[in-house]
């Protein structure tokens, strides 16, 4: 029988899988299942219990078909470790470098972010334009 760390280790490869042609890990490759599994945020340790015994449950090895039917079966627990595995991993120096993203962390200095064209822009926000002003008159129309 695998260990926790095992099983959680292929599901978090299923979740963020590796590139080979990049040089680029998968979660589970990156040794994040650890970390997870002492979690002591209760929440999070629930839900990966949780996932860890439907897993258990389920014949065959961890495979994108079982993660998705984890992520609809459990969509709670899915959230929480789906959440958990994103922050561990886009976290790490080594990884937003490999992505290309700084390896700085994004405060105080942050990213830099191209604006959107002006048409682009013009076409996004047309709805909320057409709609017109919502909102409460804060001083019930006395000036």
């Amino acid at each position: 029988m695998q260990s926790d760390i095992e099983l959680l280790t292929a599901i978090l490869d299923q979740l963020i899988p590796a590139n080979p042609d990049r040089a680029i890990p998968g979660a589970g490759q990156l040794g994040l299942a650890s970390g997870l599994i002492e979690a002591t945020e209760p929440t999070l340790a629930s839900a990966i219990r949780a996932l860890l015994s439907e897993v258990r449950a389920q014949p065959g090895e961890v495979s994108p078909r079982l993660v998705s039917r984890l992520e609809k079966d459990r969509p709670e627990d899915f959230r929480q470790l789906l959440s958990a595995v994103y922050m561990a991993y886009y976290s790490r120096p080594d990884m937003r470098e490999k992505l290309g993203v700084g390896a700085h962390p994004v405060h105080p200095k942050g990213y830099p972010v191209d604006r959107e064209p002006p048409e682009l822009m013009k076409r996004l926000t047309a709805p909320v334009r057409a709609r017109g002003p919502i909102y409460r008159d804060p001083t019930g129309g006395a000036a």
